[in-house]
């Protein structure tokens, strides 16, 4: 890094806290920031992590950015984006408020991540001063949100979230060579019955993609991509799916109360589970047992 520029925690760069932030990383590889900026100018800088940055905010903002003598300026509206790997920066300014979302990707997870199934001689993503990709806002919003769910699919939603957004920036935003490694893209039939053994075994724990990773003994990021594969859903949504069929019997039994199978099924809290199970079934808990 050379003398001219500063590495500055974002906060400190514009000189005022974040309005929002994930309330711990997801996972060591991603963690989340939102802030509320007036017009100005920040000087050269550095950052040692990937900066997928996101507007927010209903007017457009003019930005501007020097690197060296060249001079880059562009409109950001609603949802444009601007993807930054990590390196030394010039100065940036933009001419008006701006609502930005930060989402701070470490390198070095990214190209594991990138190598996992792959045989890559090399891996770089590419930087995008400003970019129009609709599925990067959702999952950018998504996350932030999912990050501050009390919920206990919150965690494993957020991962499930991590990883696409990390599929979407290797294919879409990365350069690199590639030879696609062998094996099948399926997961085999006991590792499925280990799943759904280990779900009714820790139904009412917090469950973790990291956790059903290991019982098929994959990565994540390979995990979740060969699970979607076989089962044509996300695992988050698989484990959803999972205990709200467990709920059906239960209620049907009709022996313990709606909060006890709250409770045994891992809920947050009885609205917790009253709300996702009438996404899913179209009734309460309460009136699918009296029907």
């Amino acid at each position: 890094m050379s003398a001219l520029t500063t590495s500055l925690p974002t906060a400190e760069l514009y000189g005022r806290p974040a309005v929002e932030a994930s309330a711990a990383p997801v996972g060591p590889e991603l963690r989340l920031e939102r802030f509320q900026l007036d017009a100005m100018a920040v000087p050269a800088h550095f950052h040692a992590e990937h900066l997928l940055l996101l507007h927010q905010g209903p007017q457009p903002v003019r930005s501007r950015r020097q690197t060296g003598s060249r001079v880059e300026e562009d409109l950001f509206s609603y949802g444009d984006g601007g993807l930054y790997p990590a390196d030394e920066y010039g100065p940036l300014a933009w001419d008006g408020p701006a609502d930005v979302l930060h989402l701070h990707l470490s390198p070095a997870l990214l190209e594991a991540r990138a190598r996992q199934g792959l045989d890559l001689t090399h891996f770089a993503l590419r930087d995008q001063f400003r970019l129009e990709d609709g599925l990067l806002t959702q999952l950018g919003r998504q996350l932030l949100a999912a990050t501050g769910a009390a919920h206990p699919l919150g965690q494993l939603y957020a991962e499930s979230l991590t990883a696409a957004l990390s599929l979407h920036l290797i294919t879409h935003y990365a350069r690199y060579e590639r030879r696609i490694a062998g094996g099948g893209p399926r997961l085999p039939a006991a590792v499925l019955a280990r799943i759904d053994a280990y779900l009714e075994a820790a139904a009412e724990q917090v469950i973790t993609l990291e956790a059903l990773a290991d019982l098929a003994n994959l990565s994540v990021f390979h995990f979740a991509r060969r699970f979607k594969q076989t089962t044509g859903r996300a695992p988050y949504q698989y484990v959803l799916d999972w205990k709200i069929r467990r709920a059906r019997q239960l209620l049907q039994a009709g022996e313990q109360p709606v909060a006890a199978i709250s409770d045994a099924l891992g809920f947050a809290s009885p609205a917790h589970f009253a709300a996702a199970f009438k996404r899913a079934v179209g009734q309460s808990p309460r009136a699918f047992r009296q029907a």
